[in-house]
């Protein structure tokens, strides 16, 4: 019995930390009904998502979704911000997929849903978020 616990275990992990970066789960022709304002108002399409995981409930969590409400202006055609949330059924596949374990996490990714970079869990400043993810798209 305990063989066959520690193999299930070993099965999961294996599987769970798989490499390969989802693609069809986040992508930019299908955006979620819960994007914020700076998604919706945005003149120009972009190639690139500014990914937010949050629950909803948690301090942090609505620090950092103010913080990111503040930089509308600054995100605006360069990247479309979709907001993951802890209270979407369907979002929990999106969390799996990119092995989130710790909340708020924010993650830039090309419009097919490939991880370009990802900031370490916590609250973030918006100088942090503009120098280490906006800087990594490649101006036109």
């Amino acid at each position: 019995m305990l063989k066959n616990i520690i193999f299930l275990i070993a099965v999961f992990l294996l599987s769970a930390c798989s490499q390969e970066q989802p693609t069809q789960l986040i992508t930019k022709s299908a955006p979620a009904a819960t994007e914020t304002k700076s998604a919706q108002n945005s003149p120009a399409v972009s190639e690139h998502l500014l990914v937010f995981f949050i629950d909803p409930n948690g301090g942090p969590c609505q620090m950092q979704e103010r913080i990111l409400t503040q930089m509308s202006t600054d995100l605006d055609g360069k990247v479309l911000v979709r907001p993951v949330k802890t209270t979407v059924p369907a979002d929990m596949d999106i969390f799996y997929a990119y092995g989130i374990r710790a909340l708020p996490t924010i993650l830039l990714a090309d419009s097919s849903g490939k991880e370009i970079a990802r900031l370490p869990p916590g609250v973030h400043a918006a100088e942090t978020i503009r120098d280490h993810l906006l800087n990594q798209i490649p101006v036109n």
